[in-house]
């Protein structure tokens, strides 16, 4: 089973680019195979610290965790992806997904509005593993364009190719076209992880793909101090929250699509949390909104306390549903210059409970 760490950096964090270089260090110490870097725009770039991270590190895989299809042309994500493999000797791994960040976001040369995503992701993928083959591109896909020339040099590293999704019909896509496939919904109920699984693994066979991976996320919040860890756990569950209910304005999977049976929250609470907050800025969930979110609530999104019962509950999910080859550990979105230390002892906390609960190293 593999195990990744992720989001670096967060809405909101006040961490540099030397400190998450430093997170996936740590993270390579205590036994994390994967170290997930987000390309939120405007934040620190994701290319140059993923580099970073993979030169500081010695076996630690890096991935986007997600780009898209639309931040740069596909010959130039190509050819960008190849150089972080050769350099790393094979460890650069392409994690990318529709995206969603918020509005007003200007993308040349789509502006506002961007192609169907399934067909963007199906075009970019192509033009990658062609240009990796040493073959030259589509120059002109329904959604993308690209110069149509090859690569000036040979790509001799495996480049994994990561879909995250949450929806059925993306979800589907990563099946046939993925390496990895990556189920993007931090909810714990075991029946709707299940589905999923068997979803992507029925979908993955019907294509004839052996060897798809599947990845699950997991909110966790992990602290020696157990109220600390619940609270902060409250700020990405109440984000967990609008994307399970369909109910973040900027980011709906599909229009009157309804919570799964196990999702259990109050429509009050998902109305106030959706109207009172938005997930986008990286403020942190406002005292008031937080209230709303019983440890129950709490429960059906995130696994937070210490580090004992978050093993257990980690431990238990992995028998609940069977299938998948890994875990994706979703941190809170800290904030302030106290997070590099909180991350720190979370990554610590987090080697132990993979260790001591979950099988320690060695892959799916």
């Amino acid at each position: 089973m593999y195990f990744t760490v992720s989001d670096f950096p967060a809405k909101g964090n006040a961490l540099t680019s030397r400190e998450i270089v430093d997170l996936a260090r740590h993270a390579e110490e205590v036994g994390i195979h994967r170290f997930g870097v987000t390309d939120f725009p405007f934040h620190q770039d994701c290319v140059p610290l993923m580099t970073a991270c993979l030169e500081q590190t010695d076996t630690l895989e890096v991935e986007s965790l997600v780009t898209t299809p639309f931040l740069r042309p596909p010959d130039v994500t190509a050819t960008t992806w190849a150089t972080m493999a050769e350099l790393s000797g094979g460890r650069a791994i392409l994690g990318i997904g529709k995206g969603g960040a918020r509005p007003p976001i200007f993308v040349p040369p789509w502006g506002y509005d961007r192609p169907n995503p399934r067909t963007s992701i199906r075009e970019l993928v192509e033009v990658c593993r062609d240009m990796w083959a040493g073959r030259a591109p589509v120059f002109a896909g329904e959604a993308l364009h690209s110069s149509g020339l090859r690569m000036d040099f040979p790509v001799t590293e495996e480049i994994p190719v990561l879909l995250a999704a949450r929806g059925m019909k993306m979800l589907k896509v990563g099946a046939e076209i993925a390496d990895i496939v990556h189920i993007a919904a931090p909810f714990m109920g075991a029946e709707y992880q299940r589905e999923r699984v068997d979803w992507v693994r029925e979908a993955a066979a019907a294509a004839g793909r052996d060897g798809v991976e599947i990845d699950l996320t997991v909110s966790l919040s992990v602290a020696k101090d157990r109220d600390w860890a619940r609270y902060v756990g409250r700020w990405t569950t109440a984000a967990a929250i609008l994307w399970v209910a369909n109910a973040e304005k900027h980011t709906r999977v599909a229009p009157g699509s309804v919570p799964p049976p196990e999702f259990q929250v109050p429509a009050s609470t998902v109305e106030a949390i959706s109207e009172g907050w938005d997930m986008w800025t990286g403020e942190p969930v406002p005292e008031d909104l937080a209230a709303l979110i019983t440890d129950d609530i709490l429960d059906q999104f995130t696994i937070a306390g210490e580090p004992e019962e978050c093993g257990e509950r980690l431990a238990a999910l992995a028998d609940a549903v069977d299938g998948f080859t890994g875990f994706r550990f979703k941190l809170p979105p800290l904030i302030g210059r106290e997070s590099y230390g909180q991350f720190h002892e979370m990554i610590e906390l987090i080697g132990g409970i993979v260790a001591s609960r979950l099988g320690g190293g060695g892959g799916a």
